[in-house]
C-alpha cells in the first residue's frame, strides 16, 4: 500500500481486501479521517497495525482479519474508534498482550 493513499482524505470506503498485498500499513493511513469502511482482510500484510488507524474516528467497519500483523492492538483503536460497530483482527495474524479494559469504550461495537 502506498503511503501516497494518505492523500485520498475525501474517501470513505477502502476495500482492498484479497489482493495479496504485502508489506505494512503506511501511518498516512491516518489522514483518511472520513473513511466509515476499511477492509485490508485476506492479504500478506506485515508489522504492526499503526497507532494511525486511531485517527479514523469515523470508522464504523474494521477488518485486518487474515493478514500477518504482530504486537498489540493499538490502545488508541480503543479510545478513538467510538462508532466502531465491527472489529475483526482475526486468523492469521500474530497478534499478542491483552485486551485493555478500555474495550468498554466501544459501545457500539456488535462483531
Amino acid at each position: 500500500i502506498p503511503s501516497s493513499i494518505g492523500n485520498l482524505t475525501s474517501l470513505t470506503n477502502l476495500d482492498l481486501h484479497s489482493n495479496e498485498l504485502t508489506g505494512e500499513i503506511p501511518v498516512e493511513i491516518g489522514n483518511l479521517t472520513n473513511l466509515t469502511y476499511l477492509n485490508l482482510s485476506y492479504n500478506q500484510l506485515t508489522g504492526e497495525i499503526p497507532v494511525e488507524i486511531g485517527n479514523l474516528t469515523n470508522l464504523i467497519e474494521l477488518n485486518l482479519s487474515y493478514n500477518q500483523f504482530e504486537g498489540n492492538i493499538p490502545i488508541e483503536i480503543y479510545i478513538n474508534l467510538l462508532d466502531l460497530q465491527n472489529l475483526s483482527l482475526n486468523d492469521n495474524n500474530y497478534i499478542s498482550g491483552e485486551i485493555p479494559i478500555e474495550v468498554g469504550n466501544l459501545i457500539n461495537l456488535k462483531v
